[in-house]
């Protein structure tokens, strides 16, 4: 049984087979980026904020890089030739690696421990 995106069994896929919209968002972003019509920064932008919302989901980083490669139809298995994309040339294949970086850090980058929340007192402001 096909999980509905690339050739992964539905046993192995990571999240539903329904797309949601963060997913699609990560998907156009990225064909538009390998083509050369859209710009990294967006594909990195859509790439964190859907990173984001998979780990406030409570999925492991494994299966958060897992679901993004899935969504741009990436292989899930990198072999040792494939590895240093500084050697390589292939814009697509930068880019690749560049969204994968980023998924990464953006899972494990923490709140800045100052950051004000909507909900916190300003400092010097009682309530």
């Amino acid at each position: 049984m096909k999980s509905g995106i690339g050739n992964v069994p539905s046993h192995i896929s990571s999240h539903p087979v329904m797309p949601n919209r963060l997913e699609d968002d990560v998907r156009s972003a990225y064909a538009r980026a390998t083509e050369g019509s859209g710009s990294p920064d967006e594909l990195l932008s859509a790439v964190r904020i859907l990173v984001r919302d998979l780990k406030r989901e409570g999925l492991p980083p494994e299966k958060v890089i897992i679901t993004v490669k899935e969504v741009c139809g990436l292989p899930l298995i990198t072999f040792a030739a494939d590895t240093d994309a500084a050697a390589d040339s292939n814009p697509a294949k930068q880019i690749s690696e560049m969204m994968v970086r980023a998924a990464i850090d953006e899972y494990y980058t923490k709140p800045w421990p100052n950051a004000v929340s909507s909900n916190a007192p300003a400092k010097g402001v009682e309530r």
